[in-house]
């Protein structure tokens, strides 16, 4: 009896002043396995991370419907597990991840009708998160623009790279968000985060620690967030003194996300501390850059 399973890597949006334009896997992942039934049922089960409904509402199976209603056939029943590593609700694109692994495993339920691309709309269609969708599928570094007809995206050139992920356990955090948009922009910060975000991709593309240091800035999302995050300018220092070179917000946040060279568990104690010192508790890893992005295992 076949079964599919679906390993997608978490992702990190904006690298600084790359907004939603940027994205990076890493190594961080949910995995979904998807079996058939000898009855007529749904059934979803999950584990680790977030509490997103066991039910149609949950985004895989809802990914999934979406796949077999516009195929206009389906399993006659379905088992999917899902184990979740990636942190819910923090920017780390746990909701990409679901959506892309539901499609992915619905496709593949069925001889995988449906080519990449394809899928790739469909997911910027369930979510509206272009970056998140399509970093998840590609893995490593992607470039992305513009929604619908107007999307462009292409997968860019980057280094082995270890990051390290910080998340800072902040009440509310995600309704704050909402409340607190961004100011309408400056032509000085919207022409500083156009330069930054190129020279953010150029040292990815080389290598280049210290100019990705220096680029790694934001006038346009950070000034905002950061008044959200208790601990965030001590934790960013920490980072830098402990040997990071930069760190960024993780899509809205509260997740960052530090680049260093060494002495990579060395920032994760720093932040965390700094955190800490400030009230706020958090959660660390040190991952690779995935530069696989979504992986398929299939057995009969």
């Amino acid at each position: 009896m076949l079964k599919v399973k679906v390993t997608v890597p978490a992702v990190c949006t904006g690298l600084g002043p790359g907004l939603d334009a940027l994205g990076l896997a890493l190594a961080l992942h949910n995995t979904l396995e998807f079996g058939l039934r000898s009855d007529s049922q749904l059934v979803i089960s999950t584990q680790g991370e977030g509490d997103d409904p066991a039910s149609l509402r949950h985004p895989a199976l809802h990914a999934a419907v979406r796949l077999f209603q516009t195929l206009e056939r389906a399993p006659a029943g379905l088992t999917i597990t899902i184990n979740n590593r990636i942190p819910a609700g923090c920017g780390l694109g746990d909701l990409a991840a679901l959506t892309v692994g539901g499609l992915i495993g619905a496709n593949n339920m069925l001889d995988a009708p449906i080519k990449r691309d394809a899928l790739i709309e469909m997911g910027c269609e369930l979510t509206g998160q272009p970056a998140y969708i399509i970093t998840a599928m590609l893995g490593g570094l992607v470039a992305t623009s513009g929604t619908g007809r107007d999307l462009l995206y292409r997968r860019l050139e980057t280094a082995a790279l270890k990051v390290v992920i910080v998340v800072p356990d902040v009440p509310d955090y995600a309704q704050n968000v909402k409340a607190k948009l961004p100011t309408n922009p400056t032509l000085q910060d919207a022409s500083f985060n156009l330069g930054r975000a190129a020279l953010v991709l150029e040292a990815f593309r080389k290598n280049d620690l210290d100019l990705l240091g220096r680029a790694i800035q934001d006038r346009l999302i950070a000034p905002q967030r950061k008044e959200l995050i208790p601990g965030y300018e001590a934790a960013i220092d920490a980072a830098q003194q402990a040997g990071a070179v930069g760190v960024a917000l993780s899509g809205d946040g509260p997740a960052l996300v530090a680049f260093t060279a060494v002495n990579h568990k060395r920032v994760e104690e720093s932040m965390q501390r700094a955190f800490s010192e400030a009230g706020i508790r958090s959660r660390a890893w040190t991952v690779n850059v995935d530069t696989q992005g979504v992986a398929i295992s299939l057995t009969r």
